[in-house]
């Protein structure tokens, strides 16, 4: 009698720890499940939208799905959708997942909210069509690659958020929101702007902003593989145009796929050390007549062969080739001056 219930008791037990057991697993797993075209996994946080089945061009994402708010737009949940074109994503979600919108070519328009904290890798990659973006302050985590492969587009974005500094980071065009908002079309940017010329792979930074004579200066060459580069007598920004007037010190500075440079006819000064260790350096056209200052070892280490070709007029290129016969900016003897 007192054995069976023993064994009436051991089994009751067991039955009780198997019970939590499964309950708890229960409670632990998410499930897949459909909304629509939308599928998604519901978990502690809220809602992951994790596949898009859908043919839509344009899409709203709901903000609740049966009472719990969307937070995340998972992993690859609409990579691929190349018939997307626009896509609006409801306050609440603050994650937008790796991949999350990858490969979707097509896709124009999208509003991201400024609920999103974190945007992870390669999120928008290949998003051919994709022109601009407005990403908000809010996104303080953003991965690699995350539009790569977007090489039309422009980042509108707060000044000095984490957005801004990715996109200076990888040489993505900026337009500014807020207190710094980008200047309106027709109208030159402040002073001590920085300026992205995609076309010309270079960027720029405004030395004035006088609307008869705007006037920038080259800081940095953004294609490192490139061999040839020509420094423009102006470039045009959001409808104005800048007159580049001078190169800054270190602009090129160790660019060792360089082999020709054109130097354009409005620049007045290269900065110190501007073109030093671009060994490869061969070819060099200069006109003669603005240029008045080539500063401390301007081509120093350039290639020992390097052909100088000065344009201009017979007065100006003789003043020109005087100031680049000074060892000072690197010259050596074996160096040809035409």
């Amino acid at each position: 009698m007192i054995q069976k219930k023993i064994k009436s008791l051991i089994y009751a037990g067991l039955g009780l720890v198997l019970c939590v057991l499964l309950c708890g697993g229960i409670g632990m797993t998410s499930q897949a499940e459909s909304y629509g075209n939308l599928t998604y996994e519901e978990n502690e946080s809220g809602i992951t939208i994790t596949r898009y089945t859908g043919n839509k061009t344009k899409l709203v994402i709901p903000g609740k799905i049966g009472g719990k708010k969307v937070t995340s737009i998972g992993w690859n949940a609409f990579s691929g959708c190349r018939g997307l074109k626009s896509i609006m994503l409801p306050k609440g979600v603050t994650s937008i997942e790796a991949y999350a919108f990858m490969g979707c070519s097509g896709l124009t328009s999208i509003t991201i909210p400024d609920s999103v904290t974190s945007i992870g890798l390669g999120a928008f990659g290949d998003c051919s069509g994709l022109k601009s973006i407005t990403i908000p302050k809010s996104v303080t985590s953003i991965d690699y690659d995350v539009f790569r492969g977007c090489d039309s587009l422009a980042i509108s974005c707060y000044k000095n958020s984490a957005v801004h500094k990715y996109a200076i980071e990888n040489n993505i065009p900026v337009k500014l929101i807020g207190k710094n908002a980008t200047p309106a079309s027709g109208t030159p940017a402040k002073k001590g702007t920085t300026l992205t010329i995609s076309s010309k792979k270079l960027q720029v930074k405004v030395t004035s902003s006088s609307k008869k004579n705007p006037t920038v200066t080259i800081t940095k060459f953004t294609d490192k593989k490139a061999k040839k580069l020509t420094i423009p007598a102006t470039v045009k920004v959001k409808g104005v145009t800048y007159k580049v007037t001078a190169v800054s010190d270190k602009a090129f500075k160790g660019s060792k796929k360089l082999t020709t440079v054109t130097i354009g006819s409005n620049v007045t000064k290269i900065g110190k050390e501007a073109f030093s260790g671009c060994k490869n350096l061969k070819k060099i056209t200069v006109t003669a007549g603005k240029l008045k200052t080539i500063s401390k070892n301007a081509f120093k280490g350039i290639n020992k062969k390097a052909t100088i070709t000065v344009k201009g007029t017979k007065k100006a290129k003789t003043a020109l080739k005087k100031q680049l016969k000074k060892k000072s900016i690197g010259y050596v003897k074996t160096w040809k001056i035409k």
